[in-house]
């Protein structure tokens, strides 16, 4: 079983929701290699499935570092134009 941030933020985000993930889902390191930021592209959670999500990661020992929604910006790689709801959590 994988237990890096992306594979058990995506189990959280099932058990929470109760549905399954078909989002894309776009990671990578943060806090200087420390962390790993998680997005859920095209996709913004109401402020009580964030919490229980986060709630759900730290039960399984990972940190939470923080939580936003990024909307578009004006970069020039792809990914960082396209919307989604952010997570990063400390590695454990």
């Amino acid at each position: 079983m994988s237990n890096t941030v992306t594979s058990q933020l995506r189990k959280s985000i099932v058990k929470v929701t109760g549905k399954i993930m078909q989002q894309i889902v776009y990671s990578d390191t943060r806090k200087k290699g420390l962390a790993v930021g998680v997005k859920i592209c095209y996709t913004k959670y109401p402020q009580s499935v964030i919490d229980e999500v986060i709630k759900d990661m730290e039960s399984k020992g990972f940190k939470h570092a923080y939580t936003r929604y990024n909307s578009s910006n004006n970069l020039q790689t792809y990914w960082h134009t396209v919307p989604g709801q952010r997570f990063c959590f400390y590695n454990k």
